[in-house]
């Protein structure tokens, strides 16, 4: 097993004890290899090995993340399902729901202008 991910561990140990190593590692890598995970080792001088963190167990990707489902009503039958707007609303009613907004504008911004309009207080 020549694996270069478990060289520092190799560096770290005395050579006598290698083969222990080796058989420690070599267990960890085949669980690996079943499971996905990933470990995080604490190796000593004498080579034995400690797993201190664990990941999660990784869950197999879908072949395709995206799957396209076409409406069951054509846009251009329904145009009013682009919008908010109910359908009963959508020819007829636009001119007078913005008229009925710009008149409520209109009376909002006219009950301001009179506290404007007033003349200042004489304070000499």
């Amino acid at each position: 097993m020549s694996d270069p991910r478990f060289a520092p561990a190799y560096a770290y140990v005395h050579p006598v004890f290698w083969p222990w190593l080796w058989l420690q590692l070599w267990a960890i890598a085949i669980h690996q290899k079943e499971t996905g995970q990933d470990f995080l080792l604490n190796v000593t001088r004498c080579g034995f090995v400690r797993v201190k963190y664990v990941s999660d167990v990784r869950k197999p990707k879908p072949k395709n993340l995206y799957t396209y489902e076409a409406p069951r009503v054509r846009a251009w039958e329904r145009p009013a399902l682009g919008s908010d707007l109910p359908a009963e609303f959508a020819d007829d009613a636009q001119p007078l729901i913005l008229s009925a907004l710009v008149d409520a504008l209109h009376m909002a911004l006219s009950d301001l202008h009179p506290a404007y309009r007033e003349p200042a207080p004489d304070t000499s």
